[in-house]
C-alpha cells in the first residue's frame, strides 16, 4: 500500500517528469508532517534505525566538553559562548557536554548557551526540556535558532551525510563523461525507477570540476552542493571560534576509486540493516552517503573558515585528556559493574578504526585572524586536536 508521502512524490514526477535524487531525498527525510527526520518515531539509538557516538555513550561529549573550554579561554573567556549543534535531536551530545562541564567545574558552564539544529519539533521539545531542568543550577541557557551570532563552538556529529546529494553516472557518451541518475516513474505509473538524464554543458562541466577526474563507464558517484549553504550558515552563528565536523567521510578521490566505489556509497538505513534500495518507503527509511571531505575542506575555505586538523574520531578520544574520565566510570564512588561493561563495549565500538572510531574529524577555525591563529597553533593543539591513537581500555 502506497503511503501519503509515495503519492506525493509520485505526483510531483507524474506533473514535472523524474526529478533529482536531492529533490527526492529532501522529501524523503524533511517533507512536513511525513519525513524521515519530522515525525515522532524515534530514529536514533538501539530502538531506532542506527546509533551514533552519544547514543552509545557519553564520552564523545565529556571530548568535546574538553575541547570546548579550551576553545573558550582561546577567544578571550566571553561572558557568553555559545555551543550550536547541528541535527541535535533530543540532547545526548549536548548533555553529556554539560554534564562534563560540572564535573570539571569548568568555568564555562556560566557562559555556555547551546542552540540547537534540529528539524524535528519533538526531539527538540526534549531537549528543551531537558535544559530547563539542567538550568536548576542556573545554566546553561537555551537560545533559538535566530539569536544575533556570538563567540562558540559548531559541531555537526553525523550530520553532512544526510544533506540531500545529486547522484551521477559515468557515459563516455555525454557532456564531459556524466549524467545525472534521476528519479522516474514505471509504465505502471506507480514504481519509482531510475532514469539518467542528459546534463547541458554549464552543469556538466561543474559536476566534472567537483568529481576532478572523470568517472569510469557506468560508475555512480555522489555529489552534494551544500556544504557552501551550510557553512555560510555558520559563520551567521557564531563569531569566532570552532566548528567541528564528524562523520563517516574520505577524500573525494578515495570516493571516487573506481576499483573500490563503482557503486557509490548511497545507502538506505532501517533497523541498524543497509541497503542499496533508496527509492522504496520514503519517509522510513535514513538516507546517507559518504561525506566528501575534499569539498567540505573547499567549501570552507570559500566561507574563510581556517582548517586546523584533520582527525579520526579515535584520535580525537584518545587526545582529549580522559583518563580520569574512564577511570571515575571503572572505579569512582559511582561506577558500577554494568557501567563499566557498557564503557568497555562503548571503547570497543568508539576507537575500532574500521567502525566509529574511523569516522573522520575535520575542525576549522574562524573569527578575527588572531582568534583562528590561537585555534590552529601546531606548538599547542586543542585538546584531541593532535594525538597518536592509543587505546582507551
Amino acid at each position: 500500500m502506497s503511503s501519503e508521502l509515495d503519492l506525493r512524490i509520485n505526483a510531483e514526477i507524474t506533473e514535472s517528469g523524474p526529478i533529482s535524487f536531492s529533490r527526492f531525498m529532501e522529501r524523503a527525510l524533511t517533507e512536513p508532517s511525513l519525513g524521515y527526520y519530522v515525525t515522532e518515531q524515534i530514529r536514533a539509538g538501539r530502538e531506532g534505525d542506527f546509533i551514533t557516538a552519544p547514543e552509545l555513550h557519553s564520552l564523545l561529549g565529556s571530548a568535546l566538553a574538553r575541547m570546548a573550554t579550551e576553545v573558550w579561554r582561546r577567544v578571550g573567556e566571553p561572558a557568553r559562548f555559545r555551543w550550536v549543534e547541528y541535527g541535535a535531536g533530543s540532547g545526548a551530545l549536548a548533555l553529556a557536554l554539560v554534564a562534563q562541564l560540572r564535573r570539571d567545574k569548568s568555568p564555562l558552564i556560566d557562559a555556555l548557551e547551546i542552540q540547537p539544529i534540529d528539524v524535528n519539533t519533538f526531539r527538540s521539545e526534549e531537549l528543551r526540556n531537558a535544559i530547563t531542568n539542567q538550568q536548576q543550577n542556573g545554566a546553561p541557557v537555551l537560545v533559538g535558532a535566530d539569536a544575533p551570532p556570538v563567540a562558540g563552538m559548531v559541531v555537526a556529529n553525523e550530520y553532512l551525510d544526510a544533506l540531500p546529494f545529486n547522484i551521477y553516472v559515468g557515459r563516455a557518451a555525454a557532456a564531459h563523461g556524466v549524467s545525472e541518475r534521476c528519479v522516474g516513474l514505471a509504465a505502471d505509473g506507480v514504481t519509482r525507477v531510475w532514469v539518467e538524464r542528459d546534463l547541458d554543458a554549464s552543469e556538466a562541466q561543474r559536476v566534472a570540476e567537483h568529481f576532478g577526474a572523470p568517472l569510469v563507464e557506468g560508475q555512480l558517484a555522489e555529489a552534494c552542493f551544500a556544504f557552501d549553504t551550510w557553512l555560510r550558515e555558520v559563520t551567521t552563528r557564531v563569531t569566532s571560534g570552532l566548528v567541528v565536523v564528524i562523520d563517516y567521510g574520505r577524500d573525494g578521490v578515495t570516493l571516487r576509486d573506481a576499483a573500490s566505489r563503482m557503486a557509490g556509497t548511497a545507502l538506505a538505513y532501517q533497523g541498524h540493516r543497509a541497503t542499496t534500495d533508496l527509492l522504496s518507503e520514503p519517509g522510513e527509511r535514513d538516507l546517507t552517503a559518504h561525506v566528501d571531505l575534499t569539498a567540505l575542506r573547499k567549501a570552507a575555505a570559500a566561507a574563510g573558515l581556517q582548517p586546523v586538523t584533520s582527525t579520526s574520531q579515535a584520535a580525537l578520544l584518545a587526545g582529549a585528556g580522559l583518563d580520569d574520565e574512564i577511570d571515575r566510570l571503572r572505579r569512582g564512588p559511582e561506577a558500577t559493574l554494568e557501567g563499566a561493561i557498557a564503557l568497555r563495549s562503548a571503547l570497543a565500538h568508539l576507537m575500532n578504526p574500521r567502525g566509529m572510531g574511523g569516522f573522520a574529524v575535520e575542525l576549522f577555525a574562524l573569527g578575527t585572524p588572531e582568534h583562528k591563529s590561537r585555534m590552529a597553533d601546531p606548538t599547542n593543539p586543542l585538546p584531541g586536536a593532535a594525538a597518536p591513537i592509543r587505546p582507551l581500555v
